[in-house]
């Protein structure tokens, strides 16, 4: 999936405007990474931390990516999101 970057405390309009070019926006708290938002998140209430969705690993081994089957997979390189997949 393409994706690009956005803040928790972005508003849902900003996320709109971004979705235009990319499939979804990963969600950065502080320093963590929160979730993922798509298009179907933006009838959501608040700001993109509010609104995104929370069923995410973050550089998961296989096991634990059949464990708890995700609805997003992201891989990091040094703590920047590199991949971004719908999980299992």
């Amino acid at each position: 999936m393409e994706f690009s970057t956005i803040g928790a405390e972005d508003s849902l309009e900003e996320a709109k405007s971004r979705l235009k070019s990319v499939d979804a926006l990963v969600v950065w708290g502080s320093e963590t990474i929160l979730g993922v938002l798509t298009e179907q998140h933006l009838e959501r209430k608040g700001n993109c931390g509010n609104a995104c969705e929370l069923d995410i690993l973050v550089d998961p081994t296989p096991q634990m990516n059949q464990k708890w089957r995700p609805k997003f997979v992201i891989m990091t390189d040094d703590g920047e999101p590199v991949f971004l997949s719908r999980g299992p």
